[in-house]
C-alpha cells in the first residue's frame, strides 16, 4: 500500500469516527471503538513498514553516486569503484605550400575523434581504454590496468605510451600548439604494449618499462623497446619548475628497420620533407626536459639525440638531434597548467568563462623547433621551424587555436621533395577547434 492510499485510509477513519454516533443501530458504539483501535494499529504497522521501505529505497539510490566534470563520473560511496567517460574531438584546418611547388594543400581533418572510459575498481586498480575514430578508422589508444602496489608505486600493464619527452608525455588536450616538437614523431616515441613500475611523490616522478609492439603490429616477433623517465618539479616561491630526463632502448623484430622522418610541423602536410632511408635495426635515444611557469609566463625547451645502429661496413653509425624552446604568455592572466606529480603539463583554470558571460582565457606561445637528420653518408635532411600561436580557452574544456609556422630545409638530398641543391621553405597556416569531456 502506498502512502497516499494510508492517507486515504486514514482520513476515513476520522470520518467513520464522527459520524459513528449515527451508526449505532447495527452494533453498539463500544464494539465499534475497538474495531476502530485494531484498524488504528495495523495503520500504524503498515506506515512504520512504508518508512523502512522508503529508507530502504533512498539507501539503494544513494549507493550510485553521479557527477559532471563534465562528463558523466559514476561511483560508489565508499569511492572503491568509479567509471568516468572520456573523449575528445580535434577539427583541424590546413593551408600549406612550398617554395619548390611539391605540395599546395587546402584541407581539413579529425586530428582525433576518441571515444573511451577509465576509471578504478577496488580502489587500487585504475583502468582506461581510448579509441581514435579519425580517418574514418578505429585506432586503438590507451588500453591498460594500473595497479597501486604501495606508497606512491604504480604498476601498469596494457598498451600506453613509453615514459619519454615532456612534450610527448602531455596530452593533446594541453600542449600549447597543434603538433608536438618534430623529433617525437622522427624518433618514433608512441604507444606500445608493455609494463611498467612508477614511482613518485609531490614533485617528482620515476617509471621505468619494458615494451614490445603496438596494437596495430602483428609481426610473430615485434622487437623491443626499454625506456625511462625521471622528473623532479621543485617550487621557489611562486614559480613552478621542471627538470626531466628520458631514455629507449629498441631493437626492430621482423618489421622493417627503422627511419627517421617528419612533417614541416602540419599533420595534413602529405609529404615528409626531411627523411631517411630504413637504416637502422638498432638505436638508442635520450632526452633532457626544462621548464618553468612564473604567474602568466612560461618557457619549457627539450633537447634529445638518437644514435642509429646501421650495420653499415663502412659508414660510421650516425647520431641525429631535434629539439625546441618555447615561451608562451596569458593575456588575461591565468597560468598554464601542470601536475608535478605527473611530470606533464595540464589545463589551465580559465578565470572567465565564456560560457559565464567572461570572455575566455587568452594565450600567446612561440617556438623555435628544430630537426637534424643529417651525417657523414645520410643526407635526410635539416627542418628549422617557427611556430606562433595564438590560444583561445573559452572554458576548460573547449579551446580554439590558430598557428603559423615558417619551415627551412637544409641538406635533404636525397627526398624528391626538394630540389637539387637540397634545400626548401614550407609555410602554414593552421586552425583547430578542440572540446573534450
Amino acid at each position: 500500500m502506498t502512502k497516499r492510499q494510508i492517507n486515504c485510509l486514514l482520513g476515513a477513519i476520522a470520518m467513520s469516527l464522527t459520524i459513528a454516533p449515527m451508526g449505532v443501530q447495527a452494533q453498539s458504539q463500544q464494539d465499534l471503538q475497538i474495531q476502530i483501535n485494531a484498524m488504528k494499529l495495523q495503520l500504524e504497522s503498515m506506515q512504520k513498514q512504508l518508512k523502512k521501505s522508503e529508507a530502504g529505497n533512498k539507501g539503494a539510490v544513494d549507493e550510485i553516486k553521479v557527477k559532471w566534470e563534465p562528463a558523466p563520473s559514476i561511483s560508489s560511496p565508499d569511492g572503491k569503484f568509479e567509471m568516468n567517460l572520456r573523449g575528445r574531438i580535434l577539427v583541424d584546418s590546413s593551408w600549406i605550400s612550398d617554395d619548390d611547388n611539391t605540395i599546395d594543400t587546402k584541407a581539413t581533418e579529425f586530428r582525433a575523434a576518441r571515444l573511451g572510459i577509465e576509471g578504478k575498481a577496488w580502489k587500487t586498480v585504475k583502468y582506461k581504454f581510448e579509441s581514435d575514430f579519425a580517418g574514418n578508422e578505429v585506432d586503438v589508444k590507451d588500453a591498460y590496468l594500473e595497479w597501486k602496489t604501495g606508497p606512491g608505486i604504480k604498476l601498469a600493464v596494457g598498451q600506453f605510451k613509453t615514459p619519454n619527452s615532456l612534450d610527448e608525455q602531455t596530452s593533446s588536450r594541453h600542449i600549447s600548439v597543434m603538433e608536438r616538437a618534430s623529433f617525437t614523431d622522427a624518433f618514433g616515441l608512441a604507444r606500445r604494449i608493455g609494463i611498467s613500475v612508477g614511482m613518485g611523490g609531490d614533485d617528482w616522478t620515476a617509471k621505468v618499462g619494458a615494451f614490445r609492439g603496438s596494437n596495430g603490429i602483428d609481426e610473430e616477433n615485434e622487437g623491443s623497446e626499454y625506456a625511462g623517465r625521471v622528473t623532479y618539479s621543485p617550487k621557489f616561491s611562486d614559480v613552478q619548475t621542471h627538470v626531466g630526463a628520458s631514455f629507449r632502448a629498441r631493437k626492430a623484430g621482423d618489421q622493417s628497420d627503422f627511419r627517421y622522418r617528419q612533417r614541416p610541423h602540419q599533420h595534413l602536410s602529405p609529404t615528409r620533407f626531411v627523411n631517411t632511408d630504413r637504416i637502422a635495426d638498432k638505436d638508442f635515444f635520450y632526452g633532457a626536459e626544462l621548464g618553468a611557469i612564473a604567474g602568466p609566463f612560461w618557457a619549457v625547451a627539450e633537447y634529445s639525440a638518437l644514435k642509429a645502429d646501421t650495420d653499415d661496413p663502412v659508414l660510421a653509425d650516425p647520431t641525429f638531434t631535434g629539439g625546441y624552446a618555447e615561451i608562451g604568455y596569458f593575456l588575461t592572466g591565468e597560468s598554464r597548467g601542470y601536475k608535478a606529480d605527473k611530470g606533464a603539463w595540464d589545463r589551465p583554470k580559465v578565470n572567465n568563462p565564456v560560457n559565464e558571460g567572461g570572455r575566455g582565457a587568452w594565450a600567446l606561445t612561440a617556438r623555435y623547433d628544430t630537426i637534424d637528420l643529417t651525417e657523414p653518408g645520410y643526407q635526410g635532411g635539416d627542418q628549422d621551424t617557427v611556430i606562433i600561436g595564438v590560444n583561445w580557452y573559452l572554458n576548460r574544456h573547449t579551446r580554439l587555436m590558430f598557428n603559423y609556422n615558417h619551415s627551412s630545409v637544409e641538406n635533404a638530398f636525397n627526398v624528391a621533395a626538394n630540389g637539387i641543391d637540397g634545400k626548401n621553405k614550407i609555410e602554414g597556416f593552421g586552425l583547430r577547434a578542440q572540446v573534450d569531456w
